[in-house]
């Protein structure tokens, strides 16, 4: 029974080594790039497993030893990527305490669900939150006549909707556009909001993005186009002179490598550094939970607050951030790395091909 009980616990503490290494790989392929989203669960898994490792082989500590030091060495790594997203990490940007209501700015976005018809709870949510910015993903021809009495509510609207049902987006705002435009860059499929708010402080450039996750359908969907949207976004942000927000559901875990260029590239903050991950993803689970839905900025505003809102019967949690545009506040930007900009254009190319495949 011992040894049955070795094999089974050495078999799943292998798989779990396996499963943070293999994401150091540089594949795009998508069950690789899944791995990066579960690496809390992954941690869980490894110091259970390993303490129950060490513990049933302590009558033979020399034997499995480089299982042992593979499972140690998985640990440090899944520490390492997560450590930023901790409560006791340093923090990329100051909270501010006070802030005039004129200089507030409240984003708030919400994954539906395409198939989620709870949408007097999204009504409801909307109106409780009252946000100057909505960005709402997911949407399809139904959400489109079910969120028609936010047209009362929000004098600015940009509605867009695609073949595919789920990646419909919708901006609201109670501030006046400028320059706004859904796109789509680099001729994927998945718009992307690209626009300045009006807003009276000063002008805000927002950007709002969905891009396709990396995922087992059509024979695998690689996480190429959803990285080229990601990178794109930041560097429209390193290309504006407004301060820039970039907002919605990622498909991209924050600790990602992706996530990290991105942040890099637009010289962009996450609040969710020194305050936890904030899971938005998958609401209906208590296990296999991460954080997507972000909303990013570049150094100027305060953090307010950041709060990942109750479910409205979406898989997404809605996600709200407070922001104070004045007075500026000192923030930890991540110096740009050598290769980051030509890593980007890579993937540009890559993405590219992809939409428009050679004859």
């Amino acid at each position: 029974m011992r040894k049955f009980l070795i094999r089974v616990v050495g078999t799943v503490l292998f798989a779990l080594c396996a499963a943070t290494f293999l994401p150091l790989l540089t594949f795009d392929t998508w069950w690789i790039r899944f791995l990066d989203f579960p690496r809390l669960q992954f941690l869980a898994g490894l110091l259970i497993s390993l303490a129950l490792f060490v513990t049933l082989r302590r009558a033979q500590p020399s034997r499995g030893t480089i299982l042992t030091l593979a499972g140690i060495a998985a640990i440090g790594l899944q520490v390492a990527k997560l450590w930023p997203y901790q409560p006791l990490a340093s923090k990329m940007v100051a909270s501010v305490l006070r802030c005039d209501a004129d200089d507030r700015l409240r984003v708030l976005v919400t994954n539906v669900q395409v198939s989620n018809r709870n949408d007097e709870s999204v009504l409801d949510m909307v109106r409780s939150q009252a946000p100057d910015v909505l960005v709402v993903l997911e949407t399809s021809p139904w959400w489109d006549n079910a969120l028609a009495p936010l047209d009362d509510q929000f004098d600015h609207i940009m509605r867009e909707q695609p073949e595919s049902a789920y990646y419909g987006m919708q901006i609201y705002s109670r501030h006046p556009f400028s320059q706004a435009n859904m796109t789509y860059p680099m001729g994927v499929d998945t718009p992307m909001f690209d626009g300045q708010i009006v807003h009276p402080t000063m002008p805000v450039h927002l950007l709002g993005v969905h891009p396709r996750p990396p995922h087992q359908t059509n024979g695998g969907q690689p996480s190429t186009m959803r990285d080229a949207t990601i990178l794109h976004a930041a560097m429209r942000a390193r290309e504006t002179s407004a301060v820039s927000v970039i907002a919605g559901d990622f498909n991209l875990a924050p600790w990602e490598d992706t996530a990290q260029r991105a942040l890099r590239i637009g010289g962009l903050l996450d609040p969710r550094a020194g305050r936890g991950p904030m899971n938005s993803y998958m609401a209906d689970s208590d296990l296999m939970r991460w954080p997507l839905d972000q909303v990013l900025w570049q150094a100027g505003p305060g953090l307010l607050d950041m709060t990942v809102l109750p479910s409205v019967g979406s898989d997404h949690h809605p996600v709200r951030v407070d922001l104070c545009l004045s007075p500026l506040v000192d923030a930890r930007t991540i110096p740009l790395q050598d290769g980051d900009l030509a890593a980007a254009q890579d993937t540009f190319d890559a993405a590219r091909a992809i939409a428009s495949p050679a004859d």
